[in-house]
């Protein structure tokens, strides 16, 4: 652990700390930004595993998709995705753009908060392929 930066807030620090260990996240100590991470007030937002697999399955809607999505530590054979506009910023976990606060997306969504309810799609992304998956489906 670092040494406390803030000593008037020991307890936050710590955890802060837990967070970011308990999440798996790895912390920012060159302020850039890569392909996968995005970085919001010296914090790491979300980095995809390398592991992840995430596909769009269908275009049920104009405000709503079904995406499969695989990981080791979670797994969603067809799971509702619906249209937002995205309060953070992140990484399309499709394309690997950076989205920006405020930008179109897609987010899971259940009646119970799904384990990646932290993941984005772009609009614009799903946008792009749901008229490629239409022509597989034609004869």
């Amino acid at each position: 652990m670092r040494f406390l930066k803030n000593n008037r807030d020991p307890w936050g620090h710590l955890l802060g700390e837990l967070r970011v260990s308990s999440k798996g996240l790895k912390r920012d100590t060159t302020r850039g930004l890569s392909a996968t991470q995005v970085i919001l007030k010296a914090r790491t937002i979300y980095t995809p595993p390398p592991e992840l697999v995430v596909s769009i399955v269908e275009r049920t809607g104009p405000t709503s998709a079904t995406v499969t999505w695989n990981e080791p530590s979670c797994r969603y054979g067809y799971q509702t995705w619906r249209a937002a506009i995205s309060r953070l910023s992140g990484v399309c976990v499709i394309s690997g753009k950076v989205i920006r606060r405020g930008d179109l997306v897609f987010k899971p969504q259940g009646r119970l908060v799904p384990l990646n309810a932290h993941a984005m799609i772009l609009q614009s992304v799903v946008d792009i392929l749901a008229p490629l998956l239409e022509e597989d489906e034609s004869p």
